[in-house]
């Protein structure tokens, strides 16, 4: 079995003029034809995205099932993580994590992929403080070490290959991104191309394929994978 999957900072649903991009951000995941997608920097019902609740906004458009993980509540709306899938959520939670400055989470789906098999989906987004993401990574690490099925992890990390939250996590999780298939960046950080956004996944998947999608609808670029499940 073979399942797409997306990684997304939507940047609260706008580009970097401020535009509001949902609509052609549900149409770039409908022609991707993405299985299941990690999102962060989702708003819901904040001022600044028009009181817009984008999780099930982008739920409705692609009739697929969804979850929310608030972590920052701004009066009567929130911001966070979600998930967008194809096939059922049998199980959701969303586990606030070591946080210095804004609130941080890791938001879980227990998936439901056929008859036999089922999937934990995680995203997340890390801090901007390296010590914080440190801990952050192994907070996420025990969050793992309890699911009883296999992972697939997505994210912001907020930080780039071989820094100390990255190289915690892989200890546990595999990059889907490897020597072979590792020439794109995900984000511009001043005049530097970097690649801070992740796939991740544990034993029992192989990388068909992978990659970045060019695209303006946010600041960073969508990261799509082909994974083969040999679970």
């Amino acid at each position: 079995m073979i399942i797409k999957v997306m990684t997304y900072n939507i940047h609260g649903g706008k580009d970097i003029e401020g535009n509001l991009t949902l609509y052609g951000i549900s149409n770039l995941i409908r022609e991707i034809g993405v299985d299941i997608v990690g999102l962060q920097e989702v708003d819901v019902f904040l001022k600044r995205s028009y009181f817009l609740n984008e999780i099930k906004y982008l739920a409705k458009r692609l009739k697929m099932h969804y979850a929310f993980g608030p972590n920052l509540r701004i009066g009567f709306g929130s911001f966070g993580n979600g998930i967008l899938s194809r096939y059922p959520i049998v199980k959701k939670k969303n586990h606030h994590i070591y946080s210095k400055g804004e609130r941080r989470g890791v938001l879980t789906a227990l998936i439901q992929l056929n008859e036999n098999k089922k999937i934990w989906f995680l995203t997340t987004h890390l801090g901007l403080n390296r010590k914080e993401r440190l801990v952050q990574s192994q907070e996420i690490l025990k969050i793992v070490s309890n699911l009883e099925y296999p992972v697939i992890m997505t994210g912001d990390f907020n930080e780039t290959p071989g820094e100390e939250a990255y190289s915690t996590i892989i200890r546990v999780l595999k990059d889907a991104v490897n020597t072979q298939n590792s020439a794109f960046h995900t984000y511009v950080d001043g005049c530097e191309n970097v690649r801070i956004d992740y796939i991740m996944h544990s034993k029992g998947m192989r990388v068909e394929s992978i990659k970045a999608i060019d695209s303006t609808l946010s600041d960073h670029l969508p990261v799509v994978a082909s994974l083969r499940c040999d679970f």
